[in-house]
């Protein structure tokens, strides 16, 4: 059976980690007798531990990063995603498994492509460009679309802020993922985040459904 990857995207705070654990739990009982691989970026290997920690660093420095710190960033995120690939996606799918990431190269577009304005020309295109020969692209992607400042509002409980969640930024990744989906409406189905968690992973199943039963 012909494996499947679906990738979850979204700003900080569209709530698309609660919804992949949700996802999850209804295609194990919709589909009991497909194997589900739910997963992550970045991830919890050495690659992403690591990318994990600078993020962390870079955070707590009240400076500007240079150009060379937000190229450093960027292939961390590369180098995870390819261990990430070869790792869990490529062996599960080849398995016939149902592979659910929350995070994928999508997102490292999105949000690098903000950080290197100014640095590399057209930078989302430019990641692109990059991952384009070795990256497998997803057969879903679920776009998880909110307002900025309701993601925001969402995030106020959490302990501390990453530099990722800054309106304006989050504006940019929006604009981003938005541009990404129109480019590729077969790929993209977006899906109203400000939605109980319920009704999100609804929409998100059958748009999965649809895809596994073809």
């Amino acid at each position: 059976m012909k494996g499947q990857l679906i990738t979850l995207e979204g700003i900080d705070g569209s709530g698309k980690s609660t919804a992949a654990r949700h996802i999850a739990s209804k295609l194990a009982e919709t589909l009991p007798e497909r194997k589900l691989v739910l997963t992550a970026e970045p991830t919890a290997g050495k690659v992403g531990q690591i990318l994990r920690e600078e993020l962390a660093r870079a955070n707590n420095i009240e400076t500007e990063s240079s150009a060379a710190q937000h190229m450093q960033e960027l292939f961390l995120f590369m180098a995870d995603h390819a261990q990430h690939l070869t790792k869990t996606v490529l062996p599960s799918l080849e398995a016939g498994a149902i592979v659910l990431s929350d995070r994928y190269a999508d997102s490292t577009a999105a949000y690098q492509g903000v950080t290197l304005r100014g640095i590399v020309p057209d930078p989302v295109q430019w990641i692109q460009n990059i991952y384009s020969p070795w990256n497998l692209p997803p057969d879903k992607t679920l776009l998880f679309v909110l307002d900025p400042r309701s993601a925001l509002e969402r995030m106020q409980s959490r302990q501390g802020r990453e530099k990722f969640e800054r309106l304006e930024f989050l504006r940019s990744v929006d604009d981003n993922f938005r541009r990404m989906a129109a480019l590729e409406p077969q790929r993209f189905v977006q899906i109203d985040a400000g939605q109980d968690a319920e009704n999100v992973a609804e929409e998100a199943i059958k748009a999965i459904l649809h895809l596994t039963c073809k």
